[in-house]
């Protein structure tokens, strides 16, 4: 094989062990880094799965190395318990849940505002007009029931054992139409699929969240005083005033009530890069969000850290006060890699110069030999014919060597100069066996010594 050619393969071990350390590594990167979150969000015709499927899509669509699980649930309490117990490292809750030091927060997401639905026959104005009546306050653990059974006991509402009703809300809704009973609370976000198909056929409608009956007063001024005693006992209320004509026509006037804000929360072991990316990603993200599901629309830097429960994570605090990690930090990790291939690299650099070396002297130690051999049987030699062909012999091996030193098969090196000075030796040997010959043709003027 010629020089060029071998010159052009010399860099092959190289490119290979490359090309092998960057799959080895990739391969190993994705499988070490890749992340699994578990993500409680409610039931599935629920609001809390919509929006937390929303949220898994634009997340794993953003990053390939997350990925998210969505469980179902029977809403914010049992979310809650799953975040504390490690069953869950994301879920959403809302901010007046019960929840233990290893529940963080990511962002508030939107205002569950309380919709208090009853039948239109049922004459409900106010809270005091629910007292001995059969009340819907959600399913057992969820955050409506939280909510409804503390606002009861603050208007001072009393209801026996058999006038509490446990129910998803499709479930309070069908109870309504069907009589079973007089009213049901419903928190959910504005605008709720739920609501509106409640409202739809007239059946149902909203009372205002009231102690007395008031008429005169402004919705607002109404929901703002309530709300403001209300929050001596439950500080995580807010005031809310459901607008006019909020679901297809309905209500036909602004309706007072209050509202929960719910927040993506998470565990408080999960990696804080991790967080900071996916809290970064749902602000990006929020025109696409919004889009689909209006509750995002109410998604707000600012207000996303007001008024939490439950403190913010590392992660989410370093998006929000964009706390960047320095350079060296952010990509020790290539960095690191980079070295490791670079030194890979010269190692296997330095083995080829080595085993390339190694070879051209093995190529020159052929020529070594080849001369040895011609020595060796010069002792034997009787005849001038002999002397003719070991000088013939050596004269190949003086070709052979300087057609390879032109091709850089051999190189111009100290073993080069060695195997010089044994040709020359050699053919001095010969000269002085042609002189002994008792043939030789010294006197023979058509004749001239070899080499």
């Amino acid at each position: 094989m010629h020089e060029s050619t071998l010159k052009k393969l010399r860099f092959l071990p190289v490119v290979a062990a490359v090309l092998v350390a960057v799959v080895i590594w990739w391969n190993l990167r994705a499988a070490s880094n890749q992340v699994r979150l578990v993500f409680s969000t409610g039931s599935e015709v629920g609001l809390y799965h919509r929006l937390a499927s929303q949220m898994r899509d634009v997340i794993e669509a953003n990053h390939p190395d997350i990925l998210v699980q969505l469980i179902q649930s029977a809403g914010s309490n049992e979310n809650i318990t799953r975040i504390d117990r490690g069953q869950a490292q994301l879920a959403l809750v809302q901010n007046d849940a019960r929840g233990g030091n290893s529940v963080h927060s990511l962002a508030s997401l939107y205002p569950e505002v309380l919709h208090l639905l009853c039948r239109a026959d049922a004459n409900v104005a106010s809270l005091s007009d629910l007292s001995g009546r059969r009340i819907g306050v959600g399913a057992v653990g969820s955050g409506t029931e939280q909510v409804a059974t503390n606002l009861l006991q603050f208007a001072g509402v009393t209801l026996e054992k058999g006038q509490v009703r446990h129910g998803a809300f499709g479930e309070a809704v069908n109870q309504l139409k069907a009589k079973k009973i007089d009213a049901a609370f419903v928190l959910t976000g504005l605008g709720a699929e739920i609501i509106r198909h409640a409202l739809a056929d007239g059946q149902l409608e909203l009372a205002p969240i009231q102690i007395q009956p008031d008429d005169s007063t402004d919705p607002e001024v109404i929901s703002r005083t309530l709300t403001a005693g209300f929050q001596v006992h439950y500080p995580y209320a807010s005031s809310h005033t459901i607008p006019l004509m909020a679901y297809n026509g309905r209500p036909v006037s602004p309706v007072p009530s209050l509202s929960v804000q719910a927040v993506l929360v998470c565990q408080e072991d999960v990696d804080a890069e991790i967080i900071e990316r996916i809290t970064r990603t749902l602000f990006k993200q929020r025109a696409v969000l919004s889009q689909k599901e209006t509750a995002f629309t109410h998604l707000d830097e600012q207000g996303a850290q007001l008024g939490l429960q439950f403190p913010l994570h590392q992660g989410a605090e370093n998006f929000y006060r964009r706390k960047e990690p320095g350079f060296l930090n952010q990509h020790a990790e290539t960095m690191g890699f980079v070295l490791t291939l670079a030194l890979l690299s010269w190692s296997v650099i330095v083995w080829f110069q080595r085993w390339y070396l190694q070879r051209r002297k093995n190529r020159v130690d052929t020529y070594y030999k080849a001369i040895d051999e011609v020595i060796i049987r010069l002792p034997d030699i009787t005849r001038f014919e002999e002397l003719v062909e070991l000088e013939s012999e050596l004269t190949r091996i003086d070709r052979r060597a300087s057609d390879e030193l032109i091709q850089e098969k051999l190189a111009a090196d100290e073993s080069y100069v060695i195997y010089q000075n044994m040709l020359n030796g050699c053919r001095s040997m010969l000269q002085q066996a042609r002189d002994r010959l008792p043939d030789s043709p010294e006197t023979t003027p058509d004749r001239q010594p070899a080499g």
